[in-house]
């Protein structure tokens, strides 16, 4: 088990939080010469109890030693956080195959490459909307130049009307675009109206594709996330919802009852690869689209991550655009053949993977 500090890249803030480092653990195999690496990451995990966190981890470290187990479903009933839970997926598969390797596809044969949308951090507090607007801008034509049209946009409701002003511009100069905006649930409403009102005003513009979780869900009452889903004009993707959620039962329940137009999957917040395709096949069921997106994980969650997504879109017949645009999220990330190029995430096989730090004892 080896943990690792990482440093975010100035200016990496969402509607809730701005991000500064974030402490990564792995999980490390090595039998019969092949080697195994799980990237346990839980910076998006709800209400995370740190020392609960690492005393779980190392149980199950210690079980995977004590036992020679390396079957996943021994461990379910040691585990109650999804990031873990994913390491352990990543470091059996990797250990079966060899490190990097976890499916065999044209995808890891640097064949084909797995669209996404571009992703840009929005900097919520600078000093004049003038400001806010030339650097979004600038922003947006980056992402244009390296071959996007489709953009995820951090957003903001308690600053609604400057980001408007920045979506007009936008819309002005690249009507082309199309945004998904996130919201991460930033808008805390007293009436529906005002967020119905904002909706509207973001469906005039003809350049917002979806928004992204508009309000949170709290202790099973879904009952306005259902309302705002079912009246809005633009289509609602839910992201942070789905962690609140565990059971392939209580999963149906929750799309049934609130039918969103998409939902955003994540596998170290879903309970790693067997939840986040629970949720995809549920939701193929119900014709509800579907997205895989990252939370912040080092390139060694990237490469698994990637690799799974090229398989369920080939599975589940998917042409959406995904949101893996983090590869560059960190100063000092794992260098490794994950490259963004084309507005797609491509694995390049001529650049060698640099993980020694993680293999070294100490």
């Amino acid at each position: 088990m080896k943990k690792k500090i990482f440093f975010f890249k100035k200016g990496i803030s969402n509607s809730n939080r701005t991000f500064k480092y974030n402490s990564i653990w792995f999980i490390i195999l090595k039998i019969y010469g092949k080697i195994g690496i799980g990237e346990c990451n839980p910076i998006l995990e709800k209400s995370i109890d740190f020392n609960k966190f690492l005393n779980e981890l190392r149980n199950v470290c210690k079980k995977i030693i004590s036992t020679k187990k390396l079957e996943i479903d021994y461990y379910y009933k040691y585990i109650s956080y999804s990031s873990i839970f994913f390491g352990l997926e990543q470091v059996f598969s990797t250990l079966k195959r060899n490190f990097p390797l976890l499916f065999y596809s044209s995808f890891y044969k640097g064949e084909k490459g797995i669209p996404i949308n571009g992703l840009i951090w929005v900097p919520f507090f600078l000093s004049s909307k003038e400001e806010m607007i030339k650097k979004i801008v600038r922003m947006v034509e980056y992402k244009v130049y390296k071959g996007f049209s489709f953009i995820k946009m951090k957003f903001n409701f308690h600053i609604f009307s400057y980001q408007y002003l920045v979506l007009k511009e936008i819309k002005k100069i690249y009507p082309f675009l199309k945004i998904r905006i996130d919201a991460n649930g930033s808008f805390l409403f007293k009436k529906k109206e005002i967020l119905f009102d904002y909706i509207n005003k973001l469906y005039e513009l003809n350049i917002v594709h979806s928004i992204e979780q508009p309000i949170l869900s709290h202790n099973n009452n879904w009952d306005d996330i259902a309302e705002i889903c079912l009246k809005s004009k633009l289509p609602i993707a839910l992201d942070e919802d789905l962690t609140y959620v565990h059971g392939i039962q209580k999963k149906r329940e929750f799309l049934d009852i609130i039918m969103p137009k998409y939902i955003v999957i994540k596998p170290s917040s879903n309970r790693g690869f067997f939840g986040s395709e629970e949720w995809i096949s549920e939701a193929n069921k119900r014709n509800i689209k579907w997205y895989i997106s990252s939370s912040l994980e080092s390139n060694i969650g990237i490469n698994a991550i990637t690799q799974w997504s090229f398989i369920m879109n080939n599975k589940y017949k998917s042409n959406e655009k995904h949101g893996l645009d983090t590869v560059n999220l960190y100063i000092n990330n794992i260098n490794s053949p994950i490259e963004v190029k084309k507005s797609s995430i491509w694995y390049n096989s001529l650049i060698k993977w640099d993980i020694e730090e993680l293999l070294c004892n100490g």
